[in-house]
């Protein structure tokens, strides 16, 4: 009887070993990297998100009812609220604001897992102000807001995400219609 001579070289063998197992722990390395990109930029998303929407609201609260500067520190940066021209201006101090229509749409967020600052597509309008004057010298009604389109900068400060500054992308921009039922297209069932 013949005996049959193994072609295997245990060399071989356990070269072909080591690539399988460095191919695998880098596939689950590389899989879990793209894991943990996806969730820290989701979570910027939905921080940035929530920052952009309470900031810019509460900053028109302010605008109009005269509210104190210091509430909008959880939102801006100090350098934004030292230069914001509209947060300045008083506008509104020579009325009392009893409600307004507060609409806004974001229209884009921009932010990388590695990244420290981002930006944001946001739309804000006030169509409609409720507002009286506070003394008698004041005549007209009070002045309108000013739609506007803005590309909100946001910086990551000590682990927080803040406005940092508003660029003026377009004032007063097109509204976009809501889809609206064709009620020419319904049929008549009342004669039945």
């Amino acid at each position: 009887m013949a005996r049959s001579k193994s072609n295997s070289n245990p060399l071989s063998t356990l070269r072909r070993s080591i690539w399988y197992v460095l191919r695998a722990v880098l596939i689950v390395s590389l899989l879990l990297g793209f894991a943990f990109a996806v969730f820290t930029e989701g979570m910027y998303i939905s921080n940035m998100f929530i920052v952009v929407t309470e900031g810019m609201s509460l900053r028109a609260d302010t605008i109009l009812k005269n509210g104190s500067v210091s509430d909008l520190s959880q939102y801006f940066t100090q350098e934004f609220l030292d230069s914001d021209d509209l947060l300045l201006s008083g506008a509104y101090l020579d009325y009392a604001v009893d409600s307004y229509d507060y609409r806004y749409a974001i229209k884009g967020i921009r932010v990388l897992p590695w990244a420290k600052n981002g930006s944001v597509g946001y739309i804000e309008r006030i169509p409609t102000i409720v507002a009286s004057p506070i003394s008698e010298e004041v005549k007209g009604p009070v002045t309108p807001w000013t739609p506007m389109r803005y590309k909100i900068n946001l910086v990551k400060v000590e682990g927080r995400w803040l406005i940092s500054s508003l660029a003026v992308v377009e004032e007063n921009p097109e509204e976009e219609a809501r889809p609206t039922p064709d009620y020419s297209q319904l049929e008549d069932n009342s004669a039945n």
